[in-house]
């Protein structure tokens, strides 16, 4: 067994190091939780033999990937002695919200850029001090990158990137729509229509229940996490359904994989409002089913839909309506339309973007 560890370490030495920083990813049930998930399982499961990967996770998320990966615990200490971190050829943190550690000399960065969402959502003093720290890491960086052109194009906009580019790098989309699903103890047995995300204000859900004033004869499922800002939003989207008297509306929370599965499977159109995406992950686990869907024409979400979803230009209600009783009727009988929008669905595929980063890991640590 000594013999054994003795030789990984000298294989390991003869490998470029490569530290994906995982720690800031909250839930694995949404977003980023998902992706950083995926990141790990797939970086573990490709043949690399010139890369050592070293994951910095915390403590609870820590478990065996195989032979080709290091995980390590993230401790306050790592923050006040950056030397007890590993020394690495390349240091990539995938989210922007993490405290950039010192890196060591030698180490190349590349800092992930999701959204700036923070502009809309902070005080302006808040917006300053995001923004200074957001200048930090890019000049640190040597590669800075984004998950849409949107998302680089405001970056361009509120910081200096002193000459760098920012290379766009689309999420990766797990392939869902070949999964089991289950059913949720809330359908009730009639047609709906489905929306899913953190529940916050700039994802809009409130302008869904006027809509579905117009819709009596469906049923609307809001589902996410509630509990984001301490609930404030829930709470008020939980009031208006009291008091316009909303019984085809319901909020249901998080819902399991298989749930969600059932949930995209089965719905008759796919709602999404959202004025706050840096890329906009559902719309396209959306179309893998091959549903409807209409989407605000905000931020990442025209670029990202690339001209297979319904955008709605205006989001009064009337408007919104009329796309929904406009475009829904006829949508299913086009199957050569259903059919172009599932493969461009599949094109965000998690291996074309794994492979993206694994040639940059290489280009920065002169492997090509």
């Amino acid at each position: 067994m000594k013999e054994q560890k003795i030789i990984m370490e000298k294989q390991m030495e003869n490998k470029k190091k490569v530290l994906i920083d995982l720690t800031n990813y909250g839930s694995i049930a949404v977003g980023f939780g998902q992706i950083a998930v995926n990141y790990a399982a797939l970086f573990a499961s490709l043949p690399i033999d010139d890369i050592h990967f070293i994951y910095l996770m915390r403590k609870r998320s820590i478990q065996d990937f195989g032979e080709n990966v290091t995980c390590i615990p993230v401790r306050r200490i790592n923050k006040l002695f950056p030397f007890t971190l590993p020394k690495v050829d390349v240091w990539h943190a995938v989210n922007q919200q993490r405290k950039l550690a010192r890196v060591a000399k030698g180490t190349k960065f590349i800092f992930t850029i999701h959204d700036f969402n923070f502009l809309k959502e902070k005080k302006p003093w808040k917006v300053k001090l995001y923004l200074r720290r957001m200048q930090h890491k890019i000049d640190k960086a040597a590669v800075v990158t984004a998950i849409s052109h949107y998302t680089a194009d405001i970056v361009r906009q509120h910081v200096n990137m002193r000459g760098k580019e920012i290379r766009v790098i689309y999420n990766g989309v797990e392939r869902i729509d070949t999964l089991e699903g289950a059913r949720p103890a809330f359908a009730t047995g009639r047609p709906f229509f489905f929306t899913i995300g953190q529940i916050r204000k700039k994802k809009n859900f409130h302008l869904l229940l006027d809509v579905m004033q117009s819709f009596p004869e469906y049923d609307l499922y809001i589902c996410g996490d509630t509990t984001c800002g301490h609930g404030v939003y829930s709470e008020e989207l939980r009031t208006l359904i009291r008091e316009k008297q909303l019984s085809n509306v319901y909020l249901a929370g998080v819902v399991t994989q298989p749930e969600k599965v059932w949930l995209y499977r089965n719905c008759d159109a796919f709602l999404f409002p959202s004025e706050g995406e840096g890329f906009g992950l559902p719309v396209i686990e959306a179309m893998q089913f091959g549903k409807a869907v209409f989407a605000a024409s905000r931020t990442s979400l025209p670029e990202v839909c690339g001209g297979h979803a319904f955008m709605w230009d205006q989001l009064d209600t009337d408007s919104m309506v009329r796309s929904i009783q406009e475009h829904l009727p006829d949508f299913y009988k086009n199957e050569e339309r259903i059919n172009n929008m599932k493969e461009y669905a599949y094109s965000f595929s998690y291996e074309k973007h794994i492979q993206a980063y694994l040639d940059l890991y290489r280009e920065l640590a002169q492997l090509s």
